[in-house]
């Protein structure tokens, strides 16, 4: 009698692949990979701007499928016959076809032909196999539970919501637009307990629900004291894409707000992250009059960023609510300044209060309170104790709850839970 547990064939559906802001995805596969499981991508489109080659150095080149392919549409005919293949390859009924066919403006598949459909169900689930689709963002698996609607596909669906997903995306959609997915979807993993209640909120079965939090390599990010000696310049940091919700232009106020009231203490603060706020925060930057008490850097390579991270004390991330409805998850960025033993300075925003221990690990203040972020910073960099002592708390902290292979474990105990 056989009694070994079937291998977990795993199939990650993405919109646009591999997209450089999506790190977080593709630490995951590889750590879903480390534990046993069969991963393989397939993908709408080849991500035109901003590309990573983290696939290829975790050695996923290979393990992906590309539905829409660049250049000029193919001719009738022969998108006819890509149909008539896929038709043979999927593992859905000729009904199914039919109904396919007949509903080309569906609401998540408005701009897919048919031909493209039964392309992209095949590739998602070829005839005679069961794997699980795993998608990151609701706007991935909307796509998905389509083609599960329509009778393209039987395999199970889990999706990842991180934060867009659920606020910015909703602002201009019906209340129900993700219905069809509730229904459709076996898991919905939730990155916080925010948007797990969220998602309650939205309609979803909670049972259905799990948190399921982001994590990071710990061994990647050495872990040093951040006790500030008496001669030494005490730095703030931040790292971000210079968007409205990260919070850059706070920062920076409060920072200068410090330097006029206490200009007696030896702070440096480096602004890291391009965007396209990025010339408002450098015209502001300039008002200040900082001198070198700023260094607005840009964009840097990830080794330069983690040099800076190695040298600096304190990292601020003060995101706030963004004007059109966008949110943070629950900023990676953070993780790894606690796991490298910096303080942190953020807000009352999203999740990052289920991540940054207030007053044990770093200090949260309200959003958009320039004021209550300089007092925060001003308590830091006049405390080198309490500096040293909320980095070991911080590094605690990801190391039980934001570890990357503890949640890979748990991840995969999810998925091979629904097949």
């Amino acid at each position: 009698m056989n009694t070994m547990t079937p291998e977990l064939n795993v199939v990650y559906f993405s919109l646009n692949y591999p997209e450089l802001s999506q790190t977080f995805v593709f630490n995951e596969m590889r750590s879903l990979r480390d534990q046993g499981a069969r991963v393989r991508v397939v993908a709408l489109r080849h991500a035109e701007i901003g590309t990573s080659d983290l696939p290829e150095k975790y050695g996923f080149s290979n393990a992906v499928d590309f539905v829409l392919s660049p250049g000029v549409r193919p001719p009738r005919s022969r998108r006819v016959l890509q149909a008539a293949r896929a038709m043979m390859e999927c593992d859905a009924s000729f009904g199914a076809t039919l109904r396919a066919g007949s509903r080309n403006r569906i609401d998540g598949l408005r701009d897919i032909p048919f031909s493209l459909k039964l392309k992209m169900a095949a590739k998602l689930q070829p005839k005679g196999q069961k794997p699980v689709i795993h998608c990151h963002f609701g706007t991935a698996g909307r796509l998905v539970a389509d083609l599960k609607r329509l009778g393209l596909g039987t395999a199970r669906l889990s999706v990842v919501f991180h934060g867009y997903d659920i606020t910015q995306y909703m602002q201009d959609k019906p209340a129900d637009i993700y219905r069809d997915l509730f229904e459709q979807a076996d898991l919905l993993l939730p990155i916080s307990d925010l948007w797990h209640r969220r998602l309650i909120e939205l309609g979803a079965a909670p049972e259905k629900i799990r948190t399921q939090r982001l994590g990071i390599d710990c061994s990647a990010f050495r872990f040093k004291e951040r006790a500030k000696r008496p001669e030494e310049t005490l730095r703030f940091i931040s790292v971000g894409r210079m968007t409205e919700k990260k919070g850059h232009r706070y920062v920076l106020e409060a920072f200068a707000r410090l330097v006029t009231s206490r200009p007696d203490l030896d702070i440096r603060l480096d602004l890291i992250g391009s965007g396209p706020l990025f010339d408002d925060i450098s015209a502001l930057a300039d008002r200040c009059q900082l001198g070198d008490r700023l260094v607005l850097h840009g964009s840097l390579r990830h080794d330069e960023v983690r040099a800076l991270l190695d040298e600096a004390h304190v990292f601020v991330l003060p995101s706030v609510t963004a004007t059109d409805g966008d949110m943070e998850g629950i900023p990676v960025a953070i993780m790894e300044a606690m796991a490298m033993g910096l303080a942190v300075i953020s807000t009352h925003h999203s999740g990052i209060p289920e991540l940054v221990a207030d007053g044990k690990s770093g200090l949260l203040v309200p959003e958009r309170d320039v004021e209550a972020l300089s007092t925060a910073m001003q308590a830091l960099a006049t405390s080198s104790e309490r500096i040293a002592s909320m980095g070991r708390e911080g590094r605690e902290i990801i190391e039980e709850s934001y570890n990357e292979e503890k949640q890979a474990k748990k991840l995969f105990a999810a998925l091979s839970g629904i097949r």
